[in-house]
């Protein structure tokens, strides 16, 4: 078994890494990397005031970001250890440091699957599902804020099992600093917190014997959650409860005052104005069609099993068992998080992305359906399963690699001829990069002015660029532009409408799954 562990996750590891510079940039890696640079030099300056009294940190504060950012502070801190300058090395150094937390997760939620099922298929077969669901994985060289907290809450889930299982001192202080990095990632990190505490409240400390045994833990808990949030977020130094407040309030505004236009159903609408189900239309339509099927069986295994359980603990009968208490505390996460998104998130774009953090939920109800079926059914109906997991993971795997770096547009198969033109399709613009090796490969110009039509920039992907490309390459407005580029994300309703532009022609399509994802317009001579 360790043999196959081992081949298994170096097959992976390596297979990945030879990936990592095929993927391009986000529109907001270069603002998320000043955020990060921002509370450096503020760190910085505030630890030289120590030894210095002439420095002053305090005129830093003003420019660190409410927002937490333990990722972009990890990262700033790699690269000025390392001296590194260059946008393009600061941007693949960002991915590779992406794909490593997120090899890590996948590694812990190996061993978590293991500890809840005790079964190595169960649990091999739970991290090839995650690694064959092509948004996932392409998100997961680049995606610094969703699948980052999706990593973080792996790690926590981890932390939380090993704490309810046994409270030493070791699982009390790893589940405190991942209870405070979950907090620290993203507002929506105290949904599981704060179910968990109910939950724990309800199941171990519904009796005063019981709180009084472990008063002592859950005061220890409590401090050292407290420390970490406070060590981990250095916004919160100089005032640390009212800046908390503060940062909490304003991070929930931020978000709400950010206004898209969303292509959503064939209909451009603006971000606050999309329907309820916006996120759960997204999960249903780019989620591959054998995890919705596991994940759906494996709700109502779930429902099935804990029914006369919640009547007994209503009783005040029998408590809920570990693994119990986890499959509660699952579903609550994952139906609280889509609600209050639904009712209280009034802007709304991106796709699901937001709570791509659920997606190792999902992926763990499946598994429970899974491990039943090895369990418990009859050859027949197992094997009958297994095949239909078999043809659609190797289906999705086949599409990852023919439409590789570019799994960021995958529909499932029973959505896609729809979803692919009526929904919107590259919302970071990171076919940018596409585009503009496809420009520099096939003109000789020493200058090139190029023009990115409509939401996306093109600054990021052209700091992604070799320093002799970004020579060549020289961005402007559409009046001087030679190359427009549209990756079809529209900033207002009104546009260019490039293909009735008389002053330019088509001369390059993107093309994914037979829908063009991006387009490349040249200037008439």
């Amino acid at each position: 078994n360790k043999n196959i562990i081992f081949f298994y996750f170096s097959f992976v590891f390596f297979f990945c890494w030879s990936l990592i510079d095929d993927y391009g940039v986000t529109l907001d890696d270069y603002i998320y990397y000043q955020n990060g640079e921002n509370t450096y030099l503020y760190v910085k300056n505030l630890f030289l005031s120590f030894f210095d009294n002439q420095i002053d940190a305090s005129r830093l504060k003003a420019n660190v970001n409410v927002l937490p950012t333990v990722y972009e502070l990890f990262l700033v801190f790699i690269c000025k250890s390392l001296n590194i300058t260059d946008f393009r090395d600061i941007y693949l150094l960002a991915h590779r440091i992406n794909f490593l937390l997120f090899f890590s997760s996948l590694v812990v939620f190996f061993i978590f699957c293991q500890k809840i099922f005790e079964n190595l298929f169960v649990s091999l077969l739970g991290i090839t599902l995650i690694l064959f669901s092509p948004r996932i994985f392409a998100e997961s060289f680049y995606n610094s804020r969703d699948i980052f907290f999706m990593c973080v809450f792996i790690f926590y889930l981890n932390s939380l099992y090993n704490f309810i299982n046994s409270k030493n001192i070791k699982n009390i202080i790893v589940f405190s600093l991942f209870t405070a990095l979950i907090l620290n990632t993203k507002v929506l990190g105290y949904i599981p917190v704060l179910i968990f505490l109910v939950l724990y409240l309800y199941n171990f400390l519904n009796t005063k014997k019981k709180l009084l045994n472990e008063k002592k833990i859950i005061f220890l808990f409590l401090i050292l959650s407290c420390l970490f949030i406070y060590i981990l977020w250095p916004y919160l130094w100089d005032n640390p409860l009212g800046n908390l407040f503060f940062a909490l309030k304003n991070v929930v505004k931020i978000q709400q005052n950010i206004i898209l236009i969303n292509y959503y159903f064939g209909e451009y609408l603006p971000s606050d104005m999309v329907p309820w189900h916006f996120r759960i239309v997204w999960f249903l339509i780019t989620t591959p069609v054998i995890i919705l099927l596991l994940f759906t069986l494996g709700l109502v295994l779930f429902f099935k099993g804990i029914y006369k359980k919640i009547g007994s603990t209503l009783n005040n009968k029998k408590d809920f068992s570990q693994k119990e208490f986890i499959n509660i505390f699952f579903f609550l996460v994952f139906l609280l998080s889509f609600f209050i998104l639904a009712e209280f998130n009034k802007s709304k774009y991106g796709g699901w992305r937001h709570l791509y953090f659920l997606y190792p939920i999902v992926i763990y109800f499946s598994l429970l359906f899974v491990n039943h079926l090895v369990n418990n059914s009859s050859n027949f109906f197992k094997n009958t399963i297994f095949i239909f997991i078999l043809f659609n993971s190797f289906s999705n795997l086949y599409w990852t690699i023919k439409y590789h770096p570019h799994q960021y547009v995958f529909f499932n198969f029973l959505t896609k001829n729809y979803a692919l033109k009526n929904f919107d399709l590259d919302w970071w613009g990171l076919s940018h990069k596409t585009s503009l090796e496809y420009i520099l490969k096939n003109t000789q110009k020493n200058k090139i002015n190029v023009f990115a039509e409509g939401f996306t920039s093109l600054k990021d992907s052209y700091l992604y660029l070799e320093n002799f490309e970004k020579k060549r390459v020289v961005l402007t407005g559409i009046e001087e532009a030679d190359y427009v580029i549209d990756s079809k994300m529209k900033r207002i309703r009104v546009n260019n409408n490039l293909e009735k532009n008389n002053d330019f022609n088509l001369i390059y399509e993107l093309n994914v799954d037979g829908q063009a994802i991006s387009t490349l317009y040249i200037r008439k001579e």
